[in-house]
């Protein structure tokens, strides 16, 4: 930081530094770009010995903060009015008892470039009221949340709002690691942060983001037209499913079971609008639904490339009409005026021929084959969506891009290793992808949502 520190300051206005152990390592924390799997090797992590949990043991003995920071401006607190009698007080005779500092990344001025940091010195101060009460300002804490079980929220942080923002921002977006990206702050900066705060400010962050869940489904709930899709997961081993619902302007994350719970707790009643899916069974129970047919020509083409020459048979023969009205479809969007429905009518031999298929072979001895038949016949009008409506999407692409980034993340870092952790990284994944929807700085965002949190608004 390019300012020149203050003089001393008095015994009692000496901040108290927050929590900052240099050596320790997160043992619940996010395991998403957590730790040193997240720098892209190969082989599972090692486990600790003795069933032992990951990160530093209850009774290790702790590394404060060794680096010197220079103060660059000095914040001070007073309280508003007395806490026994409810007189508003003045300023007058307070006296400083407690602080801390705090690290961020300085605003510049419009038309500059580059980002500095600067140390902000906090200071609470007591003042005495004519009743004969001492009242002293105290710092906002967030109160305790059974889901955000040992997660902190309130002002006292050594973390900056701004800086919070850059750390979740390499973390999730560049998907890097807690090791590099506190060798990321030496280097360029000459900050020193443990892992360990690289990993409260990450999981603070999350809990931050909660408020904007309630306020991201209702979105994904009044879109006219929405993409899911889910891909496997793990936190601490377990196995758990990534979800994504795609609408136009938001983007929600869900990490759980692969079961009808994530469904029901996300499209209510209230979705009325369409649902482009693959065939996973779970929302078969869903009205306005598309398949995609992307999905659909993948595993007509593993039929074309079976060893079986009556498989391949039957593949090509439906790989052909696919084909066909894939073409149809997409001449009609293209031709100004077309009704709905005449493609159902001008291809009827096509689709009869399909449908032939897919009776001929419901019972078939090949399983995938077979398979392939009963999914057509059970989903039939569903798949069949788009020749009828050509302006309907044909594939589900929105919802695979959209975890197409997590998913490279997840073989970084092998998932979460906490419910905390792992609900943080849903939400600020989903925080994330919705600011770049709309063509806004996910960093400034989190870092605002991040101050406003820590004040209690």
């Amino acid at each position: 930081a390019n300012c020149a520190a203050p003089s001393p300051p008095s015994p009692e206005d000496t901040p108290a530094s927050p929590t900052s152990n240099v050596e320790s390592s997160p043992a619940s924390g996010l395991g998403a770009s957590a730790g040193t799997p997240a720098d892209g090797a190969c082989s599972e992590p090692d486990k600790p010995s003795g069933g032992k949990k990951a990160g530093k043991q209850p009774g290790a003995k702790g590394v404060g903060r060794m680096q010197k920071l220079a103060v660059c401006d000095t914040r001070d607190h007073f309280p508003d009015c007395c806490a026994a009698c409810g007189l508003e007080l003045t300023r007058e005779g307070a006296q400083a008892y407690t602080g801390w500092d705090e690290i961020d990344i300085a605003g510049k001025p419009t038309g500059q470039i580059g980002l500095s940091l600067q140390v902000t010195r906090h200071r609470l101060h007591g003042v005495a009221c004519a009743c004969g009460h001492m009242t002293r300002a105290a710092h906002h804490v967030a109160p305790d949340d059974q889901l955000w079980d040992g997660v902190e929220l309130g002002e006292w942080r050594l973390v900056g709002p701004r800086l919070a923002g850059a750390i979740v921002f390499l973390s999730l977006r560049m998907r890097l690691s807690r090791a590099r990206i506190r060798e990321f702050f030496i280097e360029l900066f000459d900050l020193q942060l443990s892992t360990g705060v690289l990993d409260e400010t990450i999981r603070e962050a999350g809990r931050a983001m909660a408020p904007l869940e309630d306020e991201m489904v209702r979105e994904i709930e009044e879109a006219a037209l929405l993409h899911a899709d889910e891909t496997p997961w793990k936190e601490a081993g377990k196995p758990l499913w990534l979800w994504v619902f795609a609408a136009a302007h938001t983007t929600l994350f869900f990490i759980g079971s692969r079961s009808l719970e994530i469904l029901s707790n996300v499209l209510t009643n209230a979705f009325e609008g369409q649902l482009m899916t693959d065939g996973y069974l779970a929302y078969r129970h869903l009205g306005n639904r598309l398949r995609c047919w992307a999905h659909l020509l993948r595993k007509v083409q593993g039929l074309t490339e079976s060893t079986d020459a009556r498989v391949v048979c039957a593949g090509k023969a439906m790989q052909d009409v696919l084909h066909t009205l894939m073409e149809a479809i997409y001449l009609a969007r293209a031709t100004p005026g077309h009704e709905n429905g005449a493609l159902a009518s001008q291809y009827a031999l096509q689709i009869a021929r399909l449908r032939t298929l897919c009776e001929q072979h419901r019972g078939d001895p090949h399983g995938k084959l077979r398979s392939l038949a009963v999914e057509f016949l059970l989903d039939w009008d569903v798949i069949l969506r788009q020749v009828s409506e050509p302006h309907l999407p044909l594939t589900n692409n929105a919802a695979e891009q959209a975890l197409r980034h997590w998913v490279i993340a997840r073989r970084i870092s092998y998932g979460t290793r906490s419910e905390a952790g792992t609900r943080a990284f849903a939400l600020l994944a989903s925080v994330i992808e919705t600011c770049r929807k709309r063509a806004v700085s996910s960093w400034v965002y989190i870092a605002t949502v991040i101050a406003a949190a820590r004040k209690g608004v």
